[in-house]
């Protein structure tokens, strides 16, 4: 019989942390993180990582367990969070995951494709110099020489799957979608309740902007700066993340004033916060939760799980 989890998704903003604290009050379940940027420390308020009060009411887990220099990766998050469901479900907890990076959760759910282990030291440093010796446009090029197939679900700007790609077939001699053909998402690895947190777009839009206003004001740019002085490289991955790309930008002379700041991390959020709808309206079986009063969501909610637990 396969475990059973449940799991919280939907854009930034949307409310998935406070939806998912309380959730956990009413059942016995413990949080297990799958947002990328909050597996990273030191990196605490352009995340809105949940506070120490609000993980001192809740157990939750895999927030806070790499240093900014680490790799973490899917399937790494996938071998963690296995670990994490047996451990609960011995302890009659159920497993909540919270987050809003789906391609994780995807990974855990129906595991991921058989890419051979590579030596990201010799193959991934070859191709981030190279998009930067030559800009990603020209590698994105050869990728859809490589692989047709794989550069056609991709954008010429997205560094970091090109990055990926080219470093999979110059380690393998396989184009990347060859690996991920193995692995078509079948049959689940888990019995799963997934809910998708999905506010309307004027809404998310107005919770953006205040949250942005809070996270600047709450000392966003004094953060970036004082990880940058603990000896971290700016070319790090979670300095590439929004909120902290934008810092950098200020600090470097790039962003003149707070309200272009503001304007800048709003606008970069508005787009990634688009992309992540999309992910998760068109992932297999989930639940769309359209409700903005916490009360209702958690009424709505609580009706599926019940059922589910049975």
């Amino acid at each position: 019989m396969l475990k059973k989890i449940i799991v919280i998704g939907g854009a930034t903003c949307s409310g998935k942390t406070e939806f998912s604290i309380k959730l956990s009050k009413l059942f016995p379940a413990e949080i297990i993180n799958f947002d990328s940027m909050c597996f990273y420390r030191y990196f605490d308020t352009g995340t809105a990582k949940p506070d120490v009060r609000a993980r001192s009411e809740v157990r939750h887990h895999l927030i806070d367990i790499k240093n900014p220099d680490e790799e973490y990766n899917a399937e790494m998050f996938s071998e963690d969070a296995a670990k994490l469901i047996d451990d609960m479900v011995s302890r009659k907890k159920i497993p909540l995951f919270t987050g809003g990076t789906g391609l994780y959760i995807k990974a855990l759910i129906y595991g991921l494709s058989p890419i051979p282990e590579i030596d990201k030291s010799v193959y991934r440093e070859q191709a981030i110099r190279l998009i930067k010796e030559k800009g990603p446009y020209v590698l994105y090029e050869k990728i859809k020489q490589i692989d047709p197939e794989y550069a056609a679900k991709i954008s010429s700007s997205d560094t970091q799957r090109i990055a990926r790609a080219y470093e999979v077939y110059c380690a393998t001699g396989n184009p990347l979608s060859y690996y991920l053909d193995k692995n078509p998402f079948g049959n689940p690895l888990y019995n799963y309740l997934y809910f998708n947190l999905n506010p309307s777009k004027d809404y998310l839009k107005s919770c953006i902007i205040e949250r942005t206003r809070i996270i600047i004001e709450k000392g966003l740019v004094d953060e970036t700066k004082r990880v940058l002085d603990m000896g971290y490289k700016a070319d790090l991955k979670p300095f590439k993340s929004i909120g902290y790309r934008e810092s950098l930008m200020y600090l470097n002379g790039e962003i003149v004033t707070k309200n272009d700041l503001h304007a800048k991390i709003v606008s970069s959020t508005l787009k990634y916060a688009k992309r992540q709808a999309t992910f998760f309206k068109k992932t297999e079986n989930i639940i769309p939760v359209d409700l903005t009063d916490l009360d209702k969501k958690i009424e709505f909610a609580s009706k599926y799980i019940e059922r589910f637990l049975e």
